[in-house]
């Protein structure tokens, strides 16, 4: 067989049976967890206003982009401060969160890295938050402004009276979603239950493949399409699988973010949405993870590096830069890269902190459409403790071998 195309179908099947099917259950079971508390969130956090960076920390530490969107519109209108909006987007780790949970799951040694990196994040978020507001932050002038109170968010803000239960039903309501008549619709809310069909499969797979290893320590799965065989049966599993999800990434037209108000505000409310969401969300992160492993195997292809020489420039402060850089880019799609990066050894602990904090997910999209200037300077305000605490970490030394 062509050794590209011999690389390229290791990757499809190690992204599935080693991030995928582990990911999916993350994400089932967090979204799951949003379904059941739906609409719960606005009038507490609305009338606490003494622990909203905290609360907007809290949010934003969820693994996803779901607690984090949730808040954006509230700062439009009006609801929480600017110091809980930062405190949010700082905590924060997006979608890329179920990929560290992912290798927990497979692997021990990365328990307490990925608990750490959580808590180094809610800390600093909660810290820069209080501070802004202290401070009275906010995005006009040197420091802010007020959020502006377009027509379209006054419209939105009179429907307060009628009823505080369908606070966040109002909110996204009007937002703009896929016509049901498209293909792209179809595919998506019909091929997901072949793709969680096979995702179970999948898992069955995963977690043998862990057992597998931990007896057969030297055991790497050859490339077989005969099922008669063990190797032959995760090499089918595993590249029908990552098809399936290129299939929903490309159906669900979400190529850099694939979290919106409109998608996490269904799922608050349908089951059905949930688990077609969770489908559709853990196949992009499939999709980012395959392009990390092509990423990688690429330069080893053509440079003759080996995975220690490119671990070897991921420990500096140079690395933590570039890392933190990354986390200005909007979106979880490059930020799921990174932090494959530090899982496949290549990035240092620090400058997987650096990135965790640096990068805003998909919360960053609706601010950005509601209150330009507040984007803006939030991602100035995730950057600097990105860099400061990777750049302290790396001098303190701390890392995990």
């Amino acid at each position: 067989m062509n050794p590209l195309l011999e690389t390229i179908l290791v990757a499809m099947r190690d992204a599935f049976l080693a991030v995928t099917v582990f990911v999916a259950v993350m994400v089932l079971l967090f979204s799951w967890l949003q379904y059941l508390t739906a609409g719960k969130f606005v009038d507490w956090i609305r009338s606490s206003k003494r622990w909203q960076p905290l609360i907007g920390a809290l949010m934003g530490v969820i693994p996803g982009c779901g607690g984090a969107i949730i808040m954006m519109p509230m700062f439009a209108k009006g609801y929480v401060t600017y110091g809980t909006v930062l405190a949010t987007l700082i905590a924060t780790l997006g979608d890329s969160a179920f990929v560290l949970f992912g290798a927990a799951i497979q692997d021990n040694q990365f328990l307490a890295p990925v608990i750490l990196v959580h808590l180094i994040s809610f800390l600093a978020g909660v810290i820069w938050g209080y501070g802004a507001d202290l401070l009275m932050i906010t995005p006009e002038s040197p420091f802010g402004m007020k959020p502006k109170i377009t027509q379209r968010n006054l419209a939105i803000q009179t429907l307060e009276d009628r009823s505080e239960k369908k606070e966040m039903t109002d909110i996204i309501s009007n937002l703009p979603r896929e016509e049901p008549g498209t293909l792209s619709y179809k595919i998506v809310h019909s091929g997901y239950k072949l793709w969680w069909l096979v995702t179970m499969v999948g898992f069955i797979l995963g977690v043998l493949l862990i057992f597998w290893l931990a007896r057969e320590p030297s055991y790497n799965p050859e490339l077989s399409w005969d099922l008669s065989t063990r190797d032959g049966i995760l090499t089918v599993v595993g590249v029908a699988g990552t098809i399936l999800s290129l299939v929903l990434y490309i159906a669900g037209k979400s190529f850099i973010a694939d979290d919106t108000e409109a998608t996490i505000g269904d799922k608050l409310h349908s089951f059905d949405e949930t688990l077609t969401h969770a489908a559709s969300e853990t196949a992009f992160v499939t999709t980012w993870v395959l392009a990390a492993y092509l990423v990688f195997e690429g330069l080893l292809l053509s440079t003759g590096a080996t995975e220690s020489d490119l671990a070897t420039n991921g420990d500096g402060p140079g690395a933590i830069a570039v890392a933190a850089t990354i986390g200005l880019i909007p979106g979880c799609g490059p930020q799921i890269i990174a932090i494959t990066a530090y899982v496949e050894g290549i990035l240092s602990f620090p400058a997987l902190v650096a990135n965790a904090i640096s990068q805003d997910g998909d919360a960053l999209f609706p601010l950005l459409v509601r209150h330009r200037t507040a984007s803006l300077w939030a991602t100035v305000h995730t950057l600097l403790p990105g860099l400061i605490c990777g750049l302290l970490l790396l001098w303190v030394g701390v890392d995990f071998p």
